[in-house]
Formats: C-alpha cells, structure tokens, sequence
C-alpha cells in the first residue's frame, strides 16, 4: 500500500512538472507571439471642397490609407502601407524590409518615401491643413524603389540623425525598366530644446533632365504654440529651365476644451508659394515647360480635435486665397477655396 501510494506521488509529480513545462513553454510561446504580432494603423480623410471663384465643389475621400509594420525578429522588420482610395485610386505606398544591426542604424530596403522635405514626409494623419503645401504638392519625389539607411546619434546632447538613401529615378509603377540613371537623397536633422533645423539634398532625373534640389527648415514648438519654416530650391542641369524656388510658413496655437466630443481646438495660419516650376514635358522643339506657374497662397483654418489614446479625429475648416499673375490661366484646383474635412486616425 506504501509503495502504491509512493508511485501515485512519483507519477503525481511528474504529472504536474510535465503541466507546469508545458504551461511555461506555452506562456513564452504567447509572449514571442504577442511580441512580433503586426501593429495595424488606418487613416480615412473625407472632405467637401467649394470653389469659391466659380462655385464648383466636390466631394472626395483624399485618403483610406492602412499600414502595417512589425517585426520578425529583433534585427528585421517590415512596413506595408496601401491607399484604397486616394481620390478614387487604389495605390500603393509603401512596402520595404527593415535591418537594425544595432539602435543606432536602421537599413531599409525596397518601396518607401524619399526623404528630403519635413512638411512633405509627414503622415497624413498628422498633416496641419486639409490640402499639402504647394513646394509638397509640386516639387517633391514622394516615392521610389531603393535603399536607404538612418544613422541616430547625439549631438551636442542633442537627438539627431542623417538618412539617406539611393533610388530608381523611374515612378513606383515602373519597376521592370532597366536605367543608369538614379535618385540620391539625404537629409539631416538635429533637436535642440524646441528648435529643430533639417537640410536635405536630392537629386533625380525629371524627363531628360537632371534637377538637384536643395532644402531648408526651421520647426519650433514651445508649449501650446508650433510653427515651421521651410525653403526648396530647385536647379535644373545645364540651364534647361528658370530655377524654382519654394517656400512654406505656417504657425499654430491650440486651446485645450472640455467636451465629450473634443479635446481641443486650434488656430491655424499658412502662407506658402512657388515661382515657375518643370515637371519634365517638353515642348515640340524639346524645351522644358513650365507645368506649374508661380502663384503663392494664404490659408486661414481651425480644427477640432478629439485625441484619446490611440485614436484622433480633426474636423477642420480651411480657407485658402490664391494669388496668381494676371496673366496666368489657372485651374479651379487653383482657386480660391472653403475646405471642410474630418479625419479619423486609428
């Protein structure tokens, strides 16, 4: 009887060990899993737009964006973003591996943004107004096919970083082309208190034509208040073209609220502009056009914002005036304008 009951504990023992290992292997198993399971974002802007200069309007959805990213081991990553609707348009955005030999050094390779502009590589759900900056909309190669790398360091005490990065010169929807020709960028920024200055550089072929583009800003945020400076000018090679120059400035200030529906509201003012600007058509006798003709542009707005952890929503109202040379013929998407969007962000 003594011995049976030895046994029954013996086999009790190894019963709950066996229970307890698997439980415990099973618990590290869940932490792993849970610990590269991808984190999905989405970002759907709609809007209704009126022109005031002829009373035109229109009703888009600008943007039904979603990415996701993770990671599938601690050094590699990934990052997929698609847009169902852009205007109507499926795209897609972005899709490229992330290497991290360290914290310091990110490698990114395959479709993703170029960097050069701040206010150009913001995200949408981050954007200050309803429509981009003219030198955003214009001037900017947004994305490529490449390879691009992100140093991030101290300086003077100071988070900083430069990244840069090496690209087909030909459009994302032209990937099977062979070319000797490429896009190089590289930027670099540095944060100081509430001040951060960036500079880039970028060079891409536009047609037939080589256009280098050199670009400044200034961003200061202190407290409720925020504004951004920022500057691109544009050289084509061998004198094909008049060089563009680009500027943006724009400033904000919020007001925390109590409201069910809002955490606060702000005031927001940009005043941005552009002289003649080739985008790469060129005429019967192969001269570059000018695809974009100067104007400049006031745009007046506020926005609600409802902020609660991971979820945004800005209902905003913007006004833009335009200023054009009398002698310019222009588009109704470049005329005077009421805005009213809502974005949610999730």
């Amino acid at each position: 009887m003594i011995m049976q009951t030895f046994r029954y504990r013996i086999l009790f023992f190894l019963l709950s060990f066996f229970i307890c290992a698997n439980c415990a292997a099973a618990a590290d198993s869940t932490a792993s899993l849970k610990k590269y399971m991808p984190e999905v974002h989405a970002t759907l802007r709609a809007r209704y737009e009126i022109s005031t200069a002829d009373g035109d309007g229109r009703f888009q959805v600008r943007n039904a964006r979603v990415n996701l990213k993770g990671n599938i081991a601690d050094f590699l990553g990934y990052y997929f973003q698609a847009d169902f609707c852009d205007r109507g348009s499926f795209r897609m955005l972005d899709a490229y591996a992330i290497f991290s030999p360290s914290k310091h050094v990110r490698i990114m390779a395959g479709q993703m943004r170029v960097p050069l502009s701040v206010d150009a590589s913001r995200s949408v759900h981050t954007y200050w107004f309803a429509n981009r900056s003219l030198s955003n909309r214009d001037m900017w190669s947004s994305r490529r096919v490449g390879l691009k790398a992100r140093y991030s360091f101290a300086l003077l005490n100071a988070p900083a970083f430069v990244e840069g990065g090496i690209f087909n010169s030909a459009s994302t929807s032209s990937q099977t082309g062979w070319s000797d020709s490429y896009t190089y960028a590289v930027i670099g920024a540095a944060t100081f208190g509430s001040w951060t200055p960036e500079i880039g550089f970028q060079s891409k072929e536009t047609g037939n034509t080589r256009v280098n583009l050199w670009n400044a800003s200034l961003t200061w945020k202190y407290g409720l208040w925020e504004a951004e400076g920022e500057f691109l000018y544009k050289i084509y090679s061998s004198d094909a073209a008049a060089s563009t120059k680009a500027f943006n400035i724009m400033a904000r200030r919020f007001f925390p609220i109590k409201c069910p529906y809002a955490d606060r509201v702000s005031l927001d003012m940009r005043f941005d502009g552009t002289s003649d600007n080739c985008d790469g058509e060129r005429d019967d006798a192969g001269e570059l056009l000018v695809t974009q003709t100067s104007r400049m542009r006031l745009t007046a707005g506020t926005t609600l914002a409802y902020l609660r952890g991971p979820v945004q929503a800005h209902l905003r109202l913007n006004y833009e005036q335009y200023f054009h040379d009398k002698s310019h013929v222009y588009s109704t998407s470049d005329s005077n304008r009421l805005c009213l969007e809502l974005m949610l962000h999730f």
